[in-house]
């Protein structure tokens, strides 16, 4: 008697959600230090500025570069986490995906130090040493919240709206 079984591994992935959501974390990564690069790397002239005479604590202290960049830098965090969580069927994950970008965001910025300046300790003490470092991550975990609840009140709403529409539609 001969037994054969084929065992396939039946690996899908719902692009929907998990699309959503990396194209949100490439935006960010992308977006975000890009939009301080390009702002705070030109003097009051118009002139480039190299990276090794920049101020080194924009890697790290993001919050400083907000009004420079006119804000758009956390306009941008804002919104990617208002479209995380709208996406969502269930808001706490969409919550929980805009919470992890606060980690990424202090890492890329390390990432970023380590490559412009080489391995030294001077992040680690410019973020976990001064208040500035505990300020920039509260500053940036309120903007990921914020941006949170707003997208979970819009997705309620628009729940709502739409109910409302096809009850008076019957």
């Amino acid at each position: 008697m001969e037994t054969t079984q084929d065992f396939h591994a039946h690996f899908k992935i719902d692009w929907g959600r998990q699309g959503s959501v990396i194209i949100g974390y490439i935006v960010i990564i992308l977006g975000y230090y890009g939009i301080i690069a390009n702002t705070m790397l030109f003097d009051q002239y118009g002139n480039w500025i190299s990276f090794v005479d920049m101020d080194r604590t924009i890697l790290i202290w993001t919050y400083t570069t907000f009004t420079h960049s006119f804000f758009l830098s956390p306009l941008l965090l804002f919104l990617v986490c208002v479209f995380l969580t709208y996406k969502e069927d269930i808001p706490h994950y969409g919550i929980r995906a805009s919470i992890w970008l606060v980690p990424i965001l202090v890492i890329e910025g390390f990432i970023f130090y380590f490559s412009m300046f080489g391995l030294n300790l001077e992040p680690f003490n410019l973020q976990f040493a001064h208040i500035e470092g505990y300020l920039n991550i509260l500053i940036l975990i309120g903007l990921t919240l914020s941006g949170s609840l707003i997208g979970m009140k819009l997705k309620k709403w628009s729940i709502r709206k739409k109910e409302k529409y096809y009850e008076t539609n019957k």
